[in-house]
This record gives C-alpha cells, sequence and structure tokens, in this order.
C-alpha cells in the first residue's frame, strides 16, 4: 500500500513499450505517458515529458513506484538503474514501491470481470517454459514457471500477456491482454499487489539451469 504523501513516480519497462507517470498524494494521475519503443531509446524521454507535462522534478518525488518483472529484462534493468541513480541524486528519502506485471494483469481483470472466478495467465519465459500466475475463486496466486503439460493440464480460461519477442507461439483458445499499468490509480489497494521495499528488487524465476564444463575440445559430431 502506498504511504507517501508526496507525488510518486510509476515507472514500468516490462513490455514493448515504456510507461512513466506522476501519481499525487491522493493516488490519482498528475500524467501519464507510454510510447512504443526500446526502453534504451524511450525510457528518459518518456520520464522528462512526465515530469514536464506534471511541472514536478526529481526532487518532488516522495516515492518510486516499478515493476519489477516478469517481462524484458533489458527493460526492467534500465528502470531499476534508474532510480537507483536518482536516489542518489536526489532526495534519499524517496521510498521504494514494487508490482508485479502479472498480479497487476490479474487484478485488472478482477476489476473488469466482476464474474470472473478462476483463470491462468501466462506470459513467454523460455521454449517450453511460462512465466504465470493462477487465479482461483478470485484470488490472485503468485507469480511461478510452468512448463507446456502443466499449461495442457489447465482446463479453464487462459489469458495470453505479450511483453517481448517470445520464442514460442501463445498456446490455442487463448486471450491476449493488454497490458495497462495506468489502471494503477484504481487498484493500488488491491491486496498484495503494491509492496514497500527498502531496495530495488527484481523479479528472479528461482529456477536456473547450468551445463556442466567439459575441459576438451569442442568436436563436430560425426
Amino acid at each position: 500500500m502506498l504511504t507517501s504523501n508526496k507525488a510518486s513516480l510509476v515507472i514500468d519497462g516490462s513490455g514493448s513499450s515504456v510507461f512513466a507517470g506522476l501519481l499525487d498524494a491522493d493516488k490519482k494521475w498528475l500524467t501519464k505517458v507510454e510510447h512504443v519503443g526500446a526502453p534504451l531509446e524511450e525510457l528518459f524521454p518518456v520520464i522528462q515529458l512526465a515530469l514536464f507535462e506534471s511541472g514536478l522534478s526529481l526532487n518532488d518525488i516522495g516515492g518510486y513506484i516499478y515493476c519489477e518483472g516478469p517481462g524484458s529484462v533489458l527493460g526492467l534493468r534500465l528502470c531499476a538503474m534508474a532510480i537507483e541513480t536518482w536516489t542518489r541524486l536526489y532526495p534519499e528519502s524517496a521510498q521504494y514501491y514494487k508490482y508485479n506485471s502479472l498480479q497487476l494483469s490479474a487484478h485488472a481483470l478482477l476489476h473488469a470481470n466482476p464474474d470472473l472466478q478462476d483463470a491462468l495467465i501466462v506470459a513467454d519465459w523460455k521454449k517450453g517454459a511460462w512465466n504465470a500466475l493462477y487465479l482461483r475463486g478470485r484470488c490472485v496466486g503468485a507469480t511461478e514457471v510452468i512448463d507446456d503439460a502443466s499449461l495442457e493440464d489447465w482446463g479453464n480460461l487462459i489469458y495470453h500477456l505479450p511483453q517481448r519477442k517470445g520464442w514460442q507461439s501463445p498456446p490455442n483458445k487463448v486471450q491476449t491482454l493488454h497490458y495497462d499499468p495506468s489502471i494503477l490509480d484504481t487498484i493500488h489497494d488491491a491486496l498484495g499487489l503494491i509492496l514497500m521495499t527498502d531496495r530495488i528488487e527484481l523479479y528472479d524465476s528461482g529456477i536456473n539451469t547450468f551445463q556442466k564444463w567439459i575441459p576438451t575440445r569442442h568436436r563436430a559430431q560425426v
């Protein structure tokens, strides 16, 4: 839950566009800007435009609300580095808040569909694996990694959240979600959505795969 009595800067680089906006102390948008494109080119122009339209500067920011992921690794890391830099140059009293892109999508779905009970939201992670979140009885679960078999076993609604250039096609009979961080002003009080943190933390699947190094020369297979 947001506690800052000053404006908060929202930054989201998890998808194919970069979003930035300023929420006032009452958690209403002062301004919001979204540009389609790579974060490397679009992040700072989007921030500058949002600050200009709100009439504020980084000195006026009481909180940074950022998307922890999952999503575009480059976009998430660039946003994290920018926030860490600004909090060293400007008021160090600014508070960090994080939210999860799949949980945001889940709460947005529940808000838009009062009768929705059970669903599965998936986003591409790597070949044969998906970042996923289950809705059961209108309860929003934690983000986890599932495989293709688990996806096929789910016999209910499936929503696909496009976040980056994927390595695989979405499953059949899915509904495509439009990712919209601007709904934060409406659902910011949703249980467990926005969490205060003392440092910048990005989503980690917790699953790493390593290949054992063999100290021999690689040869073409016959």
